[in-house]
């Protein structure tokens, strides 16, 4: 039996983060599950996409190498749970930064229609592994990706 270092940790968290669209859920459902419209959101700031796979549909898989330019450091390893067009899309996925887990999530996201347009819910669980990524950093990730979707869907429309 191998001993667990001491180091090693878990830390659970939540994020919820909501957004009001002013275009219908088709559109916004679509921004997610294109994978061209996704290519313009699925990026925070100035990092890129170096490899990617994807496989948008009920038991598909995708993977996605990205990071800082020169030094696409992430990994992340994804698998699409339950899919229900214009309503619904649940994932899990896994990161690893240079090859270490860094966390595992839980997502789901809900596209309810509203006047003038949809209402996002999106909501993540996350285990963060052994003190190598922050809630912080991925609430804000996730929400910097949610602003750009919101950009795209009101260019589009």
């Amino acid at each position: 039996m191998t001993a667990v270092s001491p180091t090693r940790s878990v830390e659970h968290g939540t994020i919820r983060l909501e957004r009001l669209y002013k275009a219908k859920p088709q559109r916004v459902f679509a921004a997610w599950a294109d994978s061209e419209a996704r290519a313009k959101w699925d990026v925070p700031g100035r990092w890129v996409i170096t490899e990617q796979t994807f496989d948008f549909r009920e038991g598909g898989r995708e993977m996605k190498r990205f990071g800082p330019a020169g030094d696409p450091r992430f990994l992340a390893q994804a698998r699409y749970v339950d899919i229900v067009p214009e309503r619904r899309i649940v994932y899990s996925y896994g990161m690893t930064d240079r090859g270490e887990p860094i966390s595992v999530s839980l997502t789901t996201v809900e596209f309810t229609p509203v006047a003038g347009g949809t209402q996002l819910v999106l909501v993540e669980q996350v285990s963060l592994l052994d003190g190598r990524d922050k809630l912080a950093h991925r609430e804000e990730g996730i929400a910097s990706k949610l602003d750009k979707i919101g950009l795209l869907v009101s260019e589009a429309a």
